[in-house]
């Protein structure tokens, strides 16, 4: 089939396929089912195939008045955790037609300007870190949906919280050191303040007070190597029983 010079549209799809746009719309948008039959749908898409026809996302996205574009609001980009989350949240969201923007706040946590003209306007939700929530009044006002993580879920901003299991991760790892026959740990804990840090210490300060003969000793760290390792050093120098074993 010749093509044209100028950029196909659904309406050469149409013309090519022998639908209506509105069939066109259907097929490429996944919605056909039920609504057009299965060699009709394999029609339009040979057709868009063939004239190679890709959908103009920006008038789409005008039309239906969204961006399908969420931003992710992180604390930084220095620990793998947090590339792991971008990860994870890009490959779902494309799954489903929408983007990530990755925005770490600066200085690792704190208020954030809003790195768009208008967030509201140019986004359709936002995923924040609870280490990042005070960035999240200017980009996101009271509008955008906005699911936090890591966070409270009884004091969360968000109309949703994801958080892993904390409290029983902590107990399985606290189990397992104390069933090598370790007794004197050292918590290498984050200087940043945030709910699932305080999760983690109150639940291994918990574990250990109901073992006797255990000892905890805490050190706060910058969320970075350098940093672990400077508190590390400083904690394993400290005159006194030192730790056995170091939990962070």
């Amino acid at each position: 089939m010749a093509r044209s010079s100028t950029r196909p549209t659904s309406r050469d799809v149409a013309h090519a396929a022998g639908v209506s746009q509105a069939a066109v719309s259907l097929v490429l948008g996944d919605k056909w089912r039920g609504r057009v039959s299965e060699a009709t749908a394999e029609r339009v898409r040979e057709a868009a195939r063939a004239l190679d026809y890709r959908p103009n996302l920006a008038a789409r996205n005008l039309r239906l008045g969204r961006t399908r574009t969420v931003l992710l609001v992180v604390p930084a980009l220095t620990t793998e955790f947090f590339a792991g989350v971008y990860t994870g949240a890009a490959r779902v969201a494309a799954q489903h037609g929408f983007g990530v923007v990755l925005y770490p706040s600066p200085e690792g946590i704190g208020p954030a300007r809003d790195p768009f003209a208008s967030a509201q306007a140019a986004l359709d939700g936002v995923l924040a870190s609870s280490m990042a929530a005070d960035a999240l009044t200017a980009i996101r006002g009271d509008r955008l949906p906005l699911v936090m993580l890591d966070s409270d879920p009884t004091a969360s901003p968000g109309a949703a919280t994801v958080n892993l299991d904390i409290a029983d991760g902590i107990r399985q790892v606290t189990d397992h050191l104390l069933g090598l026959g370790h007794r004197r740990i050292l918590h290498l804990a984050a200087d940043v303040p945030s709910w699932t840090f305080e999760a983690r210490a109150r639940e291994l300060t918990t574990r250990l007070t109901t073992t006797p003969g255990t000892q905890l000793s805490t050190a706060r760290a910058p969320i970075s190597i350098e940093g672990a390792r400077t508190a590390t050093e400083a904690a394993l120098t400290t005159p006194g029983p030192r730790p056995t074993a170091i939990l962070c």
